[in-house]
Formats: structure tokens, C-alpha cells, sequence
């Protein structure tokens, strides 16, 4: 069929008249989706400083922690100076990321609890931190311990990677919607240069163009994304070496503990040898008791200090383990002149270390009265030792009882004398008290002497 003029006219009419709305459509979906596109990556690069706005507040955090332990460590100023300067980085990175975040409700809830963990741990910090200054913590032991704020680092940390794990997400569906605009931008122009091939060098131009501002944009992102990593990389780094400075730390003052141990209880033994020897000297029986007395209390010290420098832990002894050993030591030392047995009952807990030589030196005090006073015109004894812990009153109960010749005696008054007031000292320390009771073992009435103290752990 010959087409007319008017016809072949119309149709060009047509032809010109829907190219130019292609053309048109083309160009308004282009202006629309590039605007989105210029959005996206404005959100794009927001996303990234919220990031790096976050780790800058988590590195801040880590510096001060680092920065306060090597300065208590050390007593280098140096460190101070990093303390300081690490929480100022961190405050001005606090008020960065919430600014960065205050259209984000769910962002908003974690920083602040973020921020109270934050808070927790900066006043962990100034608190131990004036405590040193003001000599109300001596030691590098009581420091470390004082200052433990590694749970509350670790509950931060994990606190800090939601977060960014949050904002990283944003970043990619962020950047899916971008990849969506191009693709849209795309297939509008080729849908144009269908329509139009007229415009085609135009249309390849300005797609050309707009792939290679895409391409840089694109490049920009992975080398900002290579130097968060970088940073990441060498604050974890130096994270890892300040952890194995305070290990190398902590042994080298396990070791100058283990040595202490071992200087008092050198010194102890010699205490102990200088009294043996005076009481060599001495004229009189009851200076020579008096002194062979006091050496065996040097000697009970002495081998408690032993047993505690033996122990792996510094803070806390398993209680039975501990008093076995202080009666194999007391069966070891006393001059026994009958036949006496002691046995023991102790519960499954573990006792401070700090208060481990009181109640070592208390047992032997009380064991050392029962064999010497409780027995006497007897040919053999019994010596029974209970030592428990009472979870629902946090309190300890220590009994120790003979089936000799009594309370009532008057010869063994558990009561009177020097060993009885050393007791009664020993037990004031521990914040206790003593009942005195006949005892319910063996064949005598015996003597039973309940001590009840409470129990403190160690802060």
C-alpha cells in the first residue's frame, strides 16, 4: 500500500510529535532519577561519617582504658597525657554521631545506651584514677582489680558494633537503591534511542558521562571504605599490643609476689631461729616456755605464708586443700606427748586469700591450747575441726573440739592466758565471735569452741 503525501506527512508529524515526547519523558525520568541518585549519594556519604564518627567514639573509649591502665602501670605521664586526649576525642565524637543521627529514632535509643555504658566506664576509670592520686589504692594488685572494666569495654563494644552493623546495613540498601536508579536511568535512555536513533550520539554521551562520574563516585566510596579498614586495622593492632604489655605486666608482678612470699617467709623462719636460739640462753623454765611459745607461733605464720605462696591464685584458697595442710604442718611441729588424732570436716568453698593467714593462725592457736591444756593425765585425745560456709547467711562457722578433760577443769580454761587472748584478737579481726560449749565427742566432756565470722569477698 502507496502511502500519501499527507499520510507519509502525518506519520512524520507523528513520528516528530512522539519523538519529542520521548524525548521529553526521556529527559524529565532522567532529571527525576538522577535527582534520586543525588540523594542516595548524599545518604551514601552520611552513612560512611556515621560510621566513622562511631568507631572515632569506640577508639576514644579503647584509648582512654589503654591509656589509664599504662599510666597507673607505669607512672608515666605520658600515658595521662593519652588518657585525656582520648576521652576529649571521645566526647566530640559523641556530639558528632548523635547530630549525625537525630532523624533516626532506633540510632538515637542505642546511643544512649551507649552513652550510659560509656558513662559507666569514664567513671570507673576517674574513680580509680583519683584513688591512686589521693594514695587510697597502693598497690599495682588492687589497681588492676579496682579498675576492672573489662566487662563493661566488652558490653560497650558489642553495644558500638550494633550500632554500626546498623548503619552499615542502611549503607547497603542505600547503595542498592542507587544501583536501582542507574538501571532505571539506563533503560530510559535505551528505550529513547529506540525511539529516536537520531539522538544516539546524544543519548551515548550523556550516558558515557554519566557512568564515568558513577565510576568515580564508586571509586571514591572503596577508597574511603580501604582507609576505615586501614584504621581499623591499626587501632586493633595497637589494641592487641597494649594487651600483651599489661599480660607481660601482670606476670612480672605475679613473680615479685611469689618472690615476696618468699623473702617473708625467709624472714619469718629466721624470727623463728633467732627466738630457738635465745631460748638457749635464757635462764629459767618459764622464759624458755615463753620463748619456745613464740617460735612456734612464728613457725605456724610462716608455714601458712608457705602454703599461700604455693597457691596459684592470689585472691582466693580452697579451704580444704589450705587446712589439710595446716594440720599436716601442726601434726608435723607439735610435741605430742600422747596419742592424740586429728581429724577434720570441711566444707567445699574457697576462702580470701587476705583472710587465709588469720584463720591459719587461729586453728593453730586452738589447737595448740586443746593439746596442751585439754589433755593432760591422759594417755591419748581426739581433736575434731569443722570449718563451713552458710550460702543463705553469708557467714562461716569455725568448731574446734577435744573429748578432754572439759571446760570446767580449771586446768584447760580455753580462756585465759596468752594463747587465749591471741584467739580472741584473731577472731576481732576476722569481725567474729566465740561460744564456748562442752563438747559431744569421745568419752571426756570435752571442750567445744564454735567461731562465726562473716564472709567477705574481695572487692
Amino acid at each position: 500500500m502507496t502511502l500519501t503525501r499527507r499520510q507519509r506527512s502525518l506519520i512524520a508529524f507523528v513520528s516528530i510529535g512522539i519523538g519529542l515526547l520521548a524525548l521529553f519523558a526521556a529527559a524529565a525520568a532522567a532529571f527525576f532519577v538522577n535527582k534520586a541518585n543525588n540523594r542516595a549519594d548524599s545518604l551514601v556519604m552520611h552513612t560512611i561519617t556515621v560510621i566513622t564518627e562511631a568507631l572515632q567514639y569506640q577508639t576514644g573509649i579503647q584509648g582512654a582504658v589503654i591509656g589509664e591502665r599504662a599510666f597507673l602501670i607505669t607512672r608515666d605521664e605520658q600515658y595521662l597525657t593519652d588518657y585525656e586526649n582520648a576521652l576529649a576525642s571521645y566526647e566530640e565524637a559523641r556530639e558528632n554521631i548523635r547530630e549525625l543521627t537525630r532523624d533516626n529514632p532506633a540510632q538515637q535509643l542505642r546511643l544512649d545506651n551507649i552513652d550510659i555504658q560509656a558513662q559507666h566506664i569514664t567513671d570507673s576509670l576517674k574513680r580509680v584514677l583519683s584513688g591512686f592520686m589521693a594514695g587510697t589504692i597502693e598497690s599495682r594488685e588492687s589497681i588492676v582489680r579496682q579498675n576492672n572494666v573489662d566487662a563493661l569495654l566488652a558490653d560497650f563494644n558489642d553495644m558500638m558494633a550494633m550500632l554500626i552493623r546498623e548503619e552499615q546495613a542502611l549503607l547497603q540498601t542505600r547503595r542498592q537503591e542507587q544501583q536501582a536508579g542507574d538501571r532505571l536511568v539506563g533503560q530510559i535512555i535505551l528505550g529513547a534511542l529506540a525511539i529516536i536513533s537520531g539522538l544516539l550520539i546524544l543519548q551515548l554521551a550523556m550516558l558515557r558521562e554519566q557512568n564515568q562520574v558513577q565510576r568515580a563516585r564508586n571509586t571514591e566510596i572503596m577508597a574511603l571504605n580501604t582507609e576505615l579498614e586501614h584504621h581499623v586495622s591499626e587501632r586493633t593492632k595497637e589494641l592487641e599490643a597494649a594487651k600483651r604489655s599489661l599480660e607481660e605486666e601482670n606476670l612480672r608482678v605475679e613473680s615479685l609476689l611469689r618472690d615476696l612470699h618468699h623473702r617473708v617467709g625467709n624472714s619469718l623462719q629466721l624470727v623463728a631461729s633467732f627466738l630457738s636460739l635465745q631460748s638457749n640462753q635464757v635462764e629459767g623454765e618459764e622464759a624458755k616456755s615463753t620463748l619456745r611459745a613464740a617460735r612456734g607461733r612464728v613457725l605456724s605464720i610462716a608455714a601458712t605464708q608457705r602454703r599461700l605462696a604455693m597457691n596459684t591464685n592470689h585472691e582466693f584458697v580452697a579451704a580444704g586443700h589450705f587446712i589439710s595442710q595446716i594440720v599436716d604442718d601442726l601434726k608435723a611441729n607439735l610435741n605430742f606427748e600422747q596419742n592424740i588424732e586429728i581429724t577434720t570436716n570441711i566444707g567445699a568453698f574457697d576462702i580470701p586469700s587476705r583472710d587465709a593467714v588469720t584463720i591459719g593462725v587461729l586453728i593453730s592457736e586452738m589447737v595448740t591450747n586443746a593439746v596442751k591444756y585439754a589433755f593432760q593425765g591422759r594417755e591419748k585425745g581426739l581433736i575434731h575441726i569443722a570449718f563451713h560456709r552458710d550460702l543463705e547467711s553469708e557467714r562461716c562457722t569455725l568448731i574446734v573440739e577435744d573429748d578432754g578433760v572439759g571446760l570446767s577443769a580449771g586446768a584447760a580454761n580455753p580462756h585465759g592466758g596468752l594463747g587465749g587472748r591471741i584467739i580472741e584478737s584473731l577472731i576481732a579481726a576476722l569481725g567474729g565471735e566465740i561460744e564456748r560449749l562442752a563438747s559431744g565427742i569421745g568419752q571426756g566432756p570435752g571442750a567445744r569452741l564454735v567461731v562465726t565470722y562473716p564472709y567477705a569477698s574481695p572487692a
